[in-house]
């Protein structure tokens, strides 16, 4: 029987990005809630408080960022870093945390049995030198570079379903083509942070190894699904790695507060069974790690959808909807990448 572990940090629900802000700790306590009324054969729940090793963080970020984020233990009230990211006294602990669960996640995670981490603060923005968009430590980009560094994995894929272009994931492994990082979200042009543009497809070694995959307005599950099968898949099978991260957003949804896309709660079904098949083609183990989603009450219905292929092995999942049509966007977004990846990937 395939499972699922759900953790997460001691101290997730303590960082704090102030009052009326959507990165809120009620999003852990909504998927907690969830996760607690569902435990068995296929799902389990734990908090953990354990930490790294400052020489982990540094492993992606700076030392002057470390002791950054590590001075703001003895900050009264919030410090912001910038208009959307803040942390109080909570938040360099809870941030440690969340980073020792992804290196736990990635390294115990097995064919049968995968971790979800549950924590906050999220991490895919954070770039080596500065905490923005939500996120303080990149807990996906430590835990991989470990995992390389330690000789568990000699290739890993990291694919981002989260709404907004993961910068700093990306930008951390633009030069390594030991990481392959496929991200779909909103068209940058109209969506934060900016980039993520088509043509951002890494630097010298690692180039063709960042591939960032903007959909336009109300962009839905049928678009994902042509770009899985156009970009995609066939990049993961020219790849061939060892272990699949998931940056797991839930900001896509047609209905979250910030977002701008328009994938329906059954899209991130087939959002998980599009990945499961992946890591059953590959024979390989994967581990989620909790980014982005912003609608409190539907938020468990989505991680609900999200991991049920992971857990009914033998359910038929019902094809997507006819009527949703792929965006004209969509199509030319494939074509333009297509065009710069082809020098790297038979597509």
């Amino acid at each position: 029987m395939n499972s699922i572990r759900f953790i997460s940090n001691a101290l997730a629900k303590k960082h704090s990005n102030g009052r009326f802000h959507p990165e809120s700790p009620q999003r852990i306590e909504m998927i907690e809630n969830w996760v607690t009324t569902r435990l068995g054969d296929s799902i389990s729940y734990e908090i953990s408080d354990k930490m790294p090793e400052k020489e982990d963080i540094l492993s992606v970020h700076t030392e002057d960022y470390y002791h950054l984020i590590e001075k703001t233990r003895n900050y009264e009230g919030h410090f912001y870093f910038d208009a959307d990211t803040a942390a109080n006294s909570y938040s360099y602990e809870a941030a440690m945390q969340a980073v020792q669960i992804g290196i736990q996640a990635t390294f115990e995670s097995t064919r049968n049995s995968s971790i979800f981490c549950l924590v906050r603060p999220p991490g895919h923005h954070a770039t080596q030198h500065s905490p923005q968009g939500f996120c303080i430590f990149n807990n996906i980009a430590i835990s991989s570079q470990i995992a390389l560094h330690k000789k568990k994995y000699q290739r890993i894929a990291i694919l981002d379903f989260d709404h907004h272009f993961g910068n700093g994931t990306a930008y951390i492994n633009e030069s390594n083509p030991n990481i392959l990082y496929i991200s779909t979200h909103a068209d940058p042009r109209i969506s934060y942070p900016g980039c993520g543009f088509s043509d951002e497809i890494g630097f010298g070694e690692g180039r063709g190894f960042n591939v960032p995959i903007p959909l336009g307005y109300r962009a839905s599950e049928a678009d994902l699904e042509l770009c899985f099968e156009t970009i995609i898949n066939p990049i993961i099978e020219q790849f061939k790695p060892n272990f699949l991260a998931l940056s797991a957003g839930f900001d896509a949804f047609e209905r979250d507060p910030i977002g701008i896309l328009g994938v329906s709660i059954e899209g991130f079904t087939y959002i998980g069974k599009a990945i499961k098949e992946i890591t059953d083609d590959h024979q390989i183990p994967c581990a989620h790690f909790l980014e982005g989603g912003y609608n409190l009450n539907l938020l468990p219905e989505l991680v609900s959808a999200y991991i049920s292929p992971f857990i009914n092995e033998n359910d038929q999942m019902e094809g997507i909807n006819p009527a949703l049509q792929v965006k004209e966007e969509t199509k030319t977004t494939i074509q333009s990448s297509k065009r710069v990846l082809s020098e790297y990937w038979s597509l």
